[in-house]
This record gives structure tokens, C-alpha cells and sequence, in this order.
């Protein structure tokens, strides 16, 4: 089979399309073969070094929508029920330890198989199980949104960002969300938009709401620190504030804190890793998630097609509101 594969890391000039083995089977594995793999941040710095838990040789991609071509049991005879099933998956160590899924096909454990909502192709499923992921460990995992929270999301328009807004209003949640600018942006309804206009926007805009000291939760989605620093006036004194992030954009990974009103407000800083999560538990979350958007209740991305070295490198300098994917 074809797979995008990397030897060495600190350039995407060491992305090749290379012939490799398709994989074997062992028993209780099923394979896969890739209708569309989304490409995600975490991919581009996996390429670039900048994860240093990934190892090499290595296929990358870790989000695939696509179809059961063979599955075997646990005891090693054919899983027939999952033959011909249109699938979906991401997280846990593909593409960082284990191969991933910019290839013709992908091992899945049969454990962990998750059936793609039936309302999305497999480019729009393909594009949002990794973003979905991270979101959900975001909300749930580490920050445990509650009915009633304010919950103040930096990058709300992003792919993360933009699933954990429906993620908290899913449970009962009053989310504010910043922009960038809101001259193409059209947020939901469910979030208090904040333009970031100027370094005192976010708290200025909280306070105009009358919620001064009362955020609850912080959701970095960006990873800038001057709307971070702003955002921390907002949060609530008492000791329950929890703050959540996943991203950085300095090169060298410094990110400085207004440790003073960071201590003073009694706050939890958590950050975010995509793999955290095991194979079990990213299938139950698939599955509820697939439940959702066949129910209506959650939407999908919106996708947009590019060349993988330019969506790599793009998807580094955006908040990723677009999804790129990649069709094998």
C-alpha cells in the first residue's frame, strides 16, 4: 500500500509517499481501508520534532474515516459483523508511537471499532474525531463542565474550540467565546462572542456582562499569552476556577503567567494531551458522539481540500475553523 511516512523529523521535506506492507492481522484487529484522514497540528509537529515521544520510522495521521475490509476475532476467526462497516476513529498513540493513518489502510484493535455517524461522509468524519477528542477530554475529562458554569473559550471559532462550545451547552454551560474578528465570523447563538480588539477585551466585555470574578472555567484553544493574562481577571476567587490549555505558539514553548493573579484567584491549570485517553474509552466517546450528530444535537466541520505540505504547514498558523483532509 501507499503511506505517507517519515524517517527523520525537522522538516516536511522528510514526508515521502512510500510503498510499505499493508498490515497484518493479529488476533482481535481489524483493518481498515482509509476513505479520508483528517490532518491535525499534532501531525505537523510529529513531522517537524517537536513532539519528543514520537518514534520513527513512522506513518503519520491519527484521525480516519473508511471501511472494515477485515476483522478478526479474538480467538483469530473472521469478525463478519464488521465486514463492509463504514467506520471512524483517531487519538490514543497512532501516529506518534504506532502507525497512523495517511495510508490506504489502517489496524484498528476490532475493540475499538466505532461505526461513523450515518448523516456524515466520510470527508466530514473523517475531518473532526481528533478536534472532537481533544474537546471532549477538554470539557470533560480535565475541566468537568457543570450545568451553570460560565466557561470562557480563547479560540472558540477553531476546531477544538468550536466543539467544546457545544460540548458545554450540551450541559446547560454559559459560554463566552473570543474572536479574533467577528467581521467574517458568524458564532453560534449559544456563545457571547468577545472581538479581541484590544488587550483588556476580554475582561472589559465579562465585566459588561456583570460577571467579574465569576468564570468558572478557562478553555485555551489559541495558546497566545496576552489574551490568557486578560482572560485570568475574569475568574472566579473562591478556589473552584479551572483552567484548561492545549496549546503554545512561542517556538521555543514559553508561555509567561501572571503567576500573581493566577495565585491569588486559587486557580487549576491542566493541560491537555490528546493520547490520554486509551482505545476503550475514545470508542465510547465516538459512539455517543455519532449518536449526537445523528440526532442533531452536535454539528460536524466544515472541510476544506488543499495539498498536505500547505495544509500542514497552514493548520500551525490557524485556530483550523476549516478542516483539511486527506483522500488516499
Amino acid at each position: 500500500m501507499q503511506a505517507l511516512r517519515f524517517e527523520k523529523t525537522g522538516s516536511f521535506d522528510n514526508l515521502d509517499l512510500s510503498d510499505v506492507a499493508k498490515p497484518s492481522l493479529a488476533p482481535g484487529e481489524a483493518l481498515v481501508r482509509v476513505k479520508a484522514a483528517g490532518i491535525n497540528g499534532s501531525d505537523a509537529a510529529a513531522v517537524l520534532g517537536i513532539l519528543p515521544f514520537v518514534t520513527l520510522p513512522r506513518i503519520s495521521g491519527r484521525d480516519f474515516s473508511g471501511e472494515v475490509v477485515e476483522a478478526l476475532d479474538i480467538a483469530g476467526t473472521p469478525a463478519d459483523e464488521w465486514i463492509g462497516a463504514e467506520v471512524w476513529g483517531t487519538g490514543s498513540e497512532r501516529g506518534f508511537t504506532s502507525d497512523g493513518t495517511f495510508a490506504e489502510f489502517v489496524k484498528v484493535p476490532v475493540a475499538a471499532l466505532s461505526r461513523k455517524p450515518t448523516t456524515l461522509g466520510h470527508l466530514e468524519a473523517g475531518s473532526m474525531t481528533l478536534p472532537w477528542l481533544c474537546a471532549w477530554i477538554t470539557v470533560d475529562t480535565l475541566a468537568n463542565v457543570k450545568q451553570g458554569d460560565n466557561v470562557l473559550i480563547i479560540g472558540a471559532r477553531g476546531g477544538i474550540g468550536s466543539a467544546a462550545a457545544q460540548l458545554c451547552k450540551d450541559r446547560g454551560a454559559r459560554i463566552f467565546g473570543t474572536y479574533t474578528s467577528l467581521a467574517k465570523a458568524t458564532p453560534p447563538p449559544y456563545v457571547t462572542p468577545i472581538e479581541l480588539t484590544s488587550n483588556t477585551a476580554i475582561r472589559d466585555a465579562i465585566k459588561q456582562q456583570g460577571l467579574h470574578n465569576k468564570v468558572d472555567v478557562l478553555l485555551d484553544c489559541a495558546g497566545y499569552e496576552q489574551p490568557f493574562n486578560d482572560a485570568l481577571f475574569t475568574m472566579t476567587p473562591n478556589g473552584t476556577g479551572r483552567v484548561v490549555v492545549m496549546a503554545v505558539h512561542a517556538k521555543d514553548g514559553m508561555f509567561p503567567i501572571n503567576m500573581r493573579m493566577f495565585y491569588t484567584k486559587a486557580l487549576t491549570l491542566k493541560g491537555m494531551k490528546s493520547s490520554i485517553l486509551g482505545p476503550a474509552e475514545v470508542k465510547e466517546f465516538l459512539d455517543m458522539l455519532a449518536a449526537k450528530i445523528d440526532g442533531g444535537a452536535f454539528q460536524g466541520q466544515k472541510r476544506d481540500m488543499g495539498a498536505v505540505t500547505g495544509a500542514l504547514q497552514e493548520i500551525l498558523k490557524r485556530s483550523s475553523h476549516i478542516r483539511s483532509v486527506i483522500v488516499p
